[in-house]
Order: C-alpha cells, then structure tokens, then sequence
C-alpha cells in the first residue's frame, strides 16, 4: 500500500526531529560516563596527596 504525499511529509519530518534527540542522548549518555570517570579520578588524586608532615591522604 502506498502513502501520500502528505503522510510522506509527516514521517520525513518526525525522522528529521527525532534523529537529533537521539544524537542528543547519545552524546549526554558518553558526557555523563566522562565526568563520572573525571569524579573518580579527582578523587583518587586528592586522596593521594601528602599531609603536611608527609603522612599520606588527609
């Protein structure tokens, strides 16, 4: 069965609209497990710093 034109129009247009949401989602996704890895390794950076008198961690 074949669409119309308009029917045509309405599902280029909704692709066109949800290809950036997903583009979206997938870099927030990638961001999200960066900035979780950039936590974890602050805090393994902090904790390892030495103390005033040269005792380790704080």
């Amino acid at each position: 069965m074949h669409q119309s034109r308009k029917e045509q129009g309405v599902e280029r247009s909704s692709r066109r609209l949800l290809h950036p949401d997903r583009r979206e989602a997938i870099l927030f996704s990638e961001f999200e497990e960066d900035i979780e890895a950039a936590a974890e390794w602050a805090a393994g950076a902090f904790s390892s710093h030495q103390g005033p008198r040269g005792e380790r961690g704080f």
